[in-house]
């Protein structure tokens, strides 16, 4: 099956859960190809801006399956979840691994200045559904797509300790606010 026909349809399936898209950055610059591009949605209600990598699937990356990137936050850190997501995807392409959920890349400093932030965890869409994640759907699935959520130094000890799903209990019970790269540790 071609590419073309494999994922026929992803456009539609990110429109309508993300927003329109607001615009593309190419992944061709006067510094070469970084082999995906970034596209930019937003949705007014609630206000969430969301970067995804386009392409990151078409490279050689071991993985369970082909995979791209997402990460939602508030409007005004639209930056924040592009460097996030074009981070972690020039990561997993120069050590040609692919995310898995439950997956932490983690930092021993900051990896947003001014936060608490040390680090992300992929997991499954907490905003979007649950048919969100598996394109075009759980029983035929082509395509991962891999939810990038900010995590503190704290929020990383929690998760080897007790998992990713429970630190997602956490947020939930604690109602955190994980749209926001200055929210203080939900642990």
């Amino acid at each position: 099956m071609h590419d073309e026909q494999r994922y026929q349809g992803l456009l539609e399936h990110l429109t309508e859960r993300l927003g329109p898209v607001r615009s593309v950055e190419p992944a061709r610059s006067e510094r070469g190809n970084r082999g995906y591009d970034l596209a930019f949605y937003s949705q007014a209600e609630p206000p969430i801006t969301t970067v995804v990598s386009n392409g990151l699937r078409f490279q050689q990356v071991a993985a369970i399956r082909p995979e791209e990137l997402v990460c939602s936050l508030l409007p005004d850190q639209q930056h924040l979840a592009r460097h996030l997501v074009d981070s972690i995807a020039s990561l997993i392409i120069r050590h040609k691994q692919g995310m898995e959920y439950g997956s932490v890349f983690h930092n021993d400093r900051p990896i947003i200045e001014e936060t608490e932030i040390t680090g992300v965890v992929g997991q499954v869409s907490p905003l979007f559904g649950r048919d969100f994640d598996l394109f075009p759907n759980a029983d035929a699935a082509t395509l991962q797509l891999i939810t990038l959520v900010p995590i503190t130094t704290p929020e990383v000890a929690f998760i080897q300790a007790e998992g990713a799903d429970k630190l997602f209990e956490v947020f939930y019970l604690n109602r955190t606010n994980i749209l926001d790269v200055g929210r203080r540790s939900a642990v």
